[in-house]
């Protein structure tokens, strides 16, 4: 069996594309020693680690209700206090915490006080996660040993550095991301593309110097948010993961061949 550590990148909803690449990389018996996640990433990561395979991945997916997870809040750090998506985190992972996983697992996060990146590998892995996904202005922070955690997007959005730090001798990074911009057209979306410059800038430089292959999963025109579209999502990242290992009509990817000389 093939063993390569994983890093898993933000993406909002459009995350879940990662739960298709790790199916397609278990399915060709590909072993994950390691794993770390931003933002959508952690989520994935941690359930991934928890023990979750997946296809039940999928049906949480399946049955998610946006709606039931928002709950508005007066506190003026953040418009989403975060306590519902909280006990489903809790619940999804089982209450574990980091030094109950049999699989190494690391979440980024960014803390606003000293403005530095923050690596959580201990303590309950549900809070970690709901740290890692506290998109500022959206989610309230997450305070945690005198820190005060945000989404880790801005600095680290695809910790291929930190999971090759944690001890994999090979790391495999799978990045979602959209090759078409849109022009801004207002004021959120020009700061929206402002951070993203900023994110994609920070990604590459780590994704070049750390990872060993780089799965890219391009959501054209699917949007952060867009719930609709999540098993559509699912499938393009089981998708590209396979045109990486297999496909060779497609230009600018890793073949099979190469990619477990890599691995091995």
């Amino acid at each position: 069996m093939k063993q390569t550590g994983v890093s898993l990148g933000g993406g909002s909803l459009r995350g879940v594309a990662h739960i298709g690449a790790l199916k397609e990389l278990i399915s060709n018996e590909i072993e994950i020693t390691h794993i770390a996640g931003t933002s959508a990433g952690s989520v994935v990561g941690g359930l991934f680690a928890s023990g979750m395979d997946p296809e039940n991945m999928k049906c949480i997916v399946h049955d998610l209700s946006i709606r039931r997870h928002i709950d508005i809040g007066f506190n003026r750090k953040g418009w989403i206090k975060g306590d519902r998506i909280y006990q489903s985190l809790l619940k999804w992972t089982d209450g574990k915490h980091f030094s109950d996983l049999n699989l190494p697992f690391a979440v980024i996060c960014v803390d606003l006080i000293s403005g530095e990146m923050v690596v959580i590998d201990t303590g309950e892995v549900a809070l970690a996660i709901r740290a890692s996904i506290a998109i500022p202005g959206l989610f309230s922070p997450v305070e945690m040993g005198g820190k005060l955690l945000v989404d880790g997007y801005i600095l680290n959005n695809n910790p291929a550095d930190i999971v090759r730090r944690m001890g994999a001798k090979k790391v495999t990074s799978i990045r979602v991301q959209s090759s078409h911009v849109h022009q801004p057209t207002n004021l959120i979306s020009v700061l929206n593309r402002y951070i993203d410059i900023a994110s994609q800038k920070n990604t590459e430089r780590c994704l070049e110097e750390h990872a060993d292959v780089l799965i890219d999963i391009d959501l054209q025109n699917i949007g952060r948010f867009e719930t609709k579209s999540l098993s559509k999502v699912i499938a393009l990242g089981q998708l590209e993961a396979r045109k990486v290992l297999f496909n060779k009509k497609y230009k600018n990817v890793v073949y099979m061949d190469q990619w477990l000389q890599k691995v091995h």
